[in-house]
């Protein structure tokens, strides 16, 4: 009797075991982002680069990439339309945060100027200057460059990226989202007044698709998101430093 209740014991754990091994799997498998590939759509799930449905995955490795290199973040700084990057990843170590934008309405910035031509910025002001997801949306790459130098301090650094792979950016719309870069497109503008560069390219293809697809991180595997291949670029990364 004992060893009969001991052997349907163990049967019911197997089961049990079997079962909960299946729940996990289900939950992680079976989301609206994989039910979706099943169909033959050819709209996203989301028009907003996911953040309807949790971070969007360029910025997962926007923010890693202004994390890992958050040690130069510090003194006086400039980033564009808000300070959100600076206060995240500067903290105490930024000394003044100046937010600049074109556009007079933006009550977050302090300066009001066109990245193109900054007459109101002295040369050899900043530390540290942050463009995340910005230079797509401008015609003249060269001035821009030539212009971030001229205004950042001997010693100090830029923190750009930009993408190799989007949709149409949803609030630029078709007239106003110009470029997208690969490895050796950001080399070449940044090189013309930088040689002192380190270029990164995040993401890989199952990882482009699912942006594409409008999926969000918690859509995707960690596992996934972490594989980098430089032939499936996502999002493109740039420090570059200006010579003392």
């Amino acid at each position: 009797m004992e060893k009969k209740f001991l052997e349907d014991t163990k049967k019911t754990l197997r089961k049990y075991m079997w079962a909960k091994k299946f729940y996990k799997f289900s939950k992680r498998v079976i989301k609206p982002f994989f039910i979706y590939k099943t169909f033959n759509s050819t709209k996203p799930i989301s028009n907003v680069y996911g953040t309807d449905r949790g971070q969007s995955i360029d910025r997962f490795y926007i923010e890693n990439f202004l994390k890992n290199n958050s040690s130069i973040i510090k003194g006086r700084t400039l980033e564009i339309l808000d300070n959100k990057y600076t206060k995240n990843f500067g903290d105490k170590k930024v000394i003044q945060s100046d937010v600049l934008d074109i556009d007079k309405k933006n009550s977050d910035a302090n300066i009001i100027a066109d990245l193109r031509n900054m007459p109101e910025i002295k040369e050899n002001t900043y530390d540290c200057i942050i463009l995340t997801q910005v230079l797509q949306f401008i015609d003249n790459l060269d001035q821009v460059i030539s212009e971030c130098h001229r205004i950042l301090k001997p010693g100090g650094y830029i923190l750009a990226t930009m993408p190799s792979l989007s949709r149409i950016d949803c609030a630029a719309g078709i007239e106003n989202d110009f470029w997208r870069f690969t490895q050796a497109s950001a080399k070449y503008i940044f090189a013309k007044k930088f040689n002192d560069i380190v270029i990164k390219t995040y993401g890989n293809s199952r990882v482009g698709a699912c942006f594409l697809y409008g999926a969000s991180v918690e859509d995707t595997p960690l596992r996934v998101l972490k594989k980098n291949d430089n032939q499936f670029p996502v999002v493109i990364t740039v420090k570059a430093r200006k010579h003392d």
